[in-house]
């Protein structure tokens, strides 16, 4: 035997195995377990396919507007403080973000085209929703935008219907099925007819697209809650800004029905336009109201003028005046008129600071297009009423508590203060500039007091006259800017790109998706295999034994799931399989055993744990070395268990060891049968099952017996019990020239090996050696080893019979079933 190779090869400590796996290995495992790889593959591509066919396609539509600047590149003393009131053109953008994603301007959308109401057939494992191709139209006469309803229509005819299946939602706010009422019930109508249902009052009419096609098939009618259909739309549309430095603005929408989703971008900005310009009318409308009014008390005022001056003028006959008055009279109203215009200011200002002094005009707009000469307040003003206007919009989704709104409450009194004090200086300013002109007129008529008192008061009443006129004047001027300004009203928004996108479908991908699927075919069964790697402890090849173990290795025994005769014999006579050749080998390896006993006569067989396969391997050793030639008995010496009895159907027989050991059977040659296996084989039973085995085996009459077969026989082969069950293998040892200690692969965890290595170290059996059986090439894991004795594989000498006729190219130690069956413990034990 290769004693010298193992002599030195003791285990390190705590040596870890450091297997690495090659990629021989990998190409191997894949090629080993084709029909799982292929199978996986197949399963995940399938999945794959049915996903892509029955999920709808998804795609994308997008448009881009562009908001437009109201400040036209002007700017104002409130503009320079824009940073401070949050009113920079970005913050503009950014609210009017907010007003399209608004939960109003959605629902008005859904309301237009009538998203809530869906009609869907159904087409092999596909479902279609015929948006704007419907063959019917369903009217809900008792609308109720809170009730949500499905049913079952069915066109049998031109003329007739059919109704079924009822689902009335009870609870507008929960979408369970417990939560609504379910009518199992089925009716029948005409189109265009009134009729009352589950669900209340419906007028079903066809529409164009009616065709044969449809009758007979049922077309799926529900009716969603606008606000929660509202709601998910606003979840699914993506309104961005298209650059941070610029006003454009994007508005992208995925959806299974193209025309759906760009019905729903154009809808919703073409409703964005419709307020913006109705927010404009109201700032119209309000103005106008103002200058109406004013024009009829001016007008009234103007007209008593007019006649008081008439009237003076005829009472006091006054036809001409001197030239020296005249010019003093020009200069003085020259003066009175500057001062006149003044007033009239005063006037306006104080008006407008008045109106926002009235408590109940908090909420009001304030009017606008007014005799306001100071540019700054006049665009306070405008500022002040388009914050109005976006606090008015918000107020409609949001309580008065919200942040939001009471952030435009403070901005609005902060503004509301700031107009307050720059009119209260304007005044002011009026005021010194009047006291001037009233000063210098003071010195106009001191030059003209020869004037008369009655050209002084016709002056008066002129003056007067002329207020009247140029603020009557005025406020036409304004009226007409203002119908003008009404009249071209423009949207906010200027749509650069109205919805458009592919006919490619962004979702599903089918490549990503096969691709996804056939890598996840792969890794599936690759990963259960290194899974169960990393979960199996047991042994996997001898070189787990050889780099845990320095006991003398006889030979490993290839895994064999064939035939076999009487028991478990395998081996015959110029058999070329594989197992023949590993016992043939062990037999030639038993030599080298004897160097540490002269001979070698009994040979007992042991292991760890049952199923390790010590009668198979004691059977065919047995039988191996009767063909050698040589007079050979197999002795079942597992009292207990009887396992070699037992195979060869003689497990009640009394004549055994037990019965011969006690003494009820006097001869040893009534125990002793000759096998029909081989000539030069006997097999001696175990008899009946003893209460005491282990006093038997310490008896001297075991140690008779076995002398007697010493003498008889050139091997005793014993069939013993696992060394760490019982302690029957320990007594028998003592008698033993050769103990063989099988593992089994596959079986045997690896963590027991340091009790073997502590059994050989501490001599406990008798020149022991070890033997792999069940071996699948050497190891498990790809080690290399088991490929050189030309017994098997394929690769030895060319024996073309039995096992080795199928030359497997491929190592079933790589079959998934295979490591399925030893991980789960199905294998069969010999």
């Amino acid at each position: 035997m290769e004693e010298n190779r193992y002599a030195n090869n003791l285990p390190a400590e705590g040596k870890e195995d450091n297997a690495n796996f090659s990629i021989h290995d990998l190409i191997q495992m894949v090629i080993g377990n084709w029909f799982w790889f292929l199978l996986s593959t197949v399963i995940c591509i399938s999945c794959a396919l049915f996903y892509i066919y029955t999920t709808p396609k998804i795609y994308n539509r997008t448009a881009t507007i562009l908001i437009k600047d109201g400040k036209k590149g002007s700017e104002t003393d409130l503009a320079a403080f824009g940073d401070l009131l949050g009113a920079t053109a970005r913050r503009n953008v950014d609210n009017e973000i907010i007003v399209l994603k608004s939960h109003h301007l959605m629902s008005d959308v859904v309301r237009r085209l009538n998203l809530h109401i869906n009609y869907v057939v159904k087409h092999g494992l596909r479902t279609e929703n015929l948006y704007r191709r419907s063959p019917i139209d369903v009217t809900f006469i008792d609308d109720n935008e809170r009730q949500a309803l499905a049913f079952e229509l069915t066109p049998l005819s031109d003329t007739e219907f059919s109704l079924t299946k009822f689902v009335n939602r009870t609870s507008a706010d929960s979408d369970r099925d417990k939560d609504s009422d379910i009518y199992e019930i089925e009716m029948q109508g005409r189109f265009n007819d009134t009729i009352t249902t589950p669900c209340g009052l419906l007028v079903v009419s066809p529409t164009l697209y009616m065709s044969d096609e449809y009758f007979g098939d049922p077309i799926a009618v529900s009716k969603q809650i606008v606000s929660k259909t509202a709601g998910a739309y606003n979840s699914r549309i993506i309104i961005s800004l298209v650059e941070k430095q610029a006003n454009a603005i994007s508005i992208s929408l995925d959806d299974n029905i193209p025309r759906r989703a760009e019905d729903v971008i154009n809808t919703l900005i073409a409703r964005y336009n419709d307020e913006s310009i109705n927010d404009k009318n109201r700032i119209a409308d309000y103005t106008a109201d103002f200058i109406d009014k004013r024009l009829r008390i001016i007008g009234s005022e103007l007209d008593a003028v007019d006649r008081k001056i008439s009237t003076y003028k005829k009472d006091n006959e006054m036809y001409d005046i001197t030239a020296q008055a005249t010019q003093s009279l020009t200069e003085s109203s020259q003066f009175k008129t500057a001062g006149l215009t003044v007033e009239n200011q005063i006037s306006m200002a104080q008006y407008i600071k008045d109106y926002l002094l009235n408590d109940t005009k908090l909420r009001d707009l304030i009017p606008a297009n007014v005799a306001i000469t100071n540019v700054s307040i006049a665009d306070q003003i405008n500022n002040y009423n388009e914050l109005m206007l976006r606090r008015d919009k918000l107020a409609g989704n949001a309580t008065g508590s919200s942040p939001v709104i009471q952030n435009f409450d403070s901005e609005l009194a902060a503004l509301r203060r700031a107009i307050i004090a720059s009119l209260q200086s304007h005044i002011t300013t009026l005021e010194i500039q009047l006291n001037n002109i009233r000063r210098e007129e003071s010195m106009a008529r001191t030059r003209i007091a020869s004037a008369t008192r009655q050209s002084t008061e016709l002056l008066d009443n002129t003056r007067q006259q002329r207020i009247k006129e140029e603020l009557y004047l005025y406020l036409l001027n304004k009226r007409e800017e203002n119908e003008l300004t009404k009249a071209i009203a423009d949207n906010n928004a200027r749509i650069l790109d109205p919805a458009y996108g592919s006919s490619t479908p962004v979702a599903p991908r089918p490549a990503v998706i096969l691709f996804i699927a056939l890598l996840f075919g792969l890794a599936a069964p690759f990963g259960i295999i290194y899974l169960m790697e990393i979960l199996d402890t047991t042994i996997r090849g001898r070189k787990d034994i050889e780099d845990k173990l320095s006991i003398p290795f006889l030979g490993d025994i290839p895994e064999y799931s064939g035939a076999t005769r009487q028991g478990s014999v395998v081996v015959r006579d110029n058999g070329r399989d594989s197992v023949s050749e590993a016992f043939r080998l062990i037999r030639s390896n038993l030599g080298f055993m004897s160097v540490k006993s002269d001979k070698l006569q009994i040979i007992m067989v042991t292991s760890s744990n049952p199923h390790a396969g010590k009668t198979f391997v004691s059977t065919n050793l047995a039988m191996t070395l009767a063909m050698a030639d040589k007079k050979v008995v197999l002795i079942d010496l597992d009292l207990r268990r009887r396992t070699l009895s037992k195979s060869m159907g003689q497990r009640e027989n009394r004549n055994g060891v037990s019965g011969y050991i006690s003494g009820t059977i006097p001869s040893l040659d009534s125990i002793i049968f000759p096998s029909d296996l081989h000539g030069n084989l006997d097999v001696i039973f175990a008899g009946l099952q003893p209460p005491n085995p282990a006093e038997m085996l310490l008896s001297e009459k075991f140690e008779e017996f076995m002398s007697d077969l010493r003498k008889r026989y050139d091997y005793v082969i014993i069939d013993s019990v696992p060394a760490m069950a019982v302690a029957d293998a320990l007594i028998t040892d003592r008698l033993a020239d050769l103990t063989i200690y099988v593992i089994r692969e596959g079986l045997l965890d690896r963590r027991q090996l340091p009790e073997i290595e502590k059994l050989y170290r501490e001599k406990k059996f008798h020149n022991m050696s070890i033997v792999l059986n069940g071996s699948t090439g050497g190891s498990r894991r790809g080690y290399g080893y088991g490929y050189g004795y030309g017994y098997g594989y394929g690769y030895g000498y060319g024996y073309g019979e039995d096992e080795s006729k199928k030359s497997p190219a491929i190592d079933k130690r790589y079959s998934l079933t295979q490591r399925l069956r030893n991980f789960l413990g199905l294998n069969d034990k010999k």
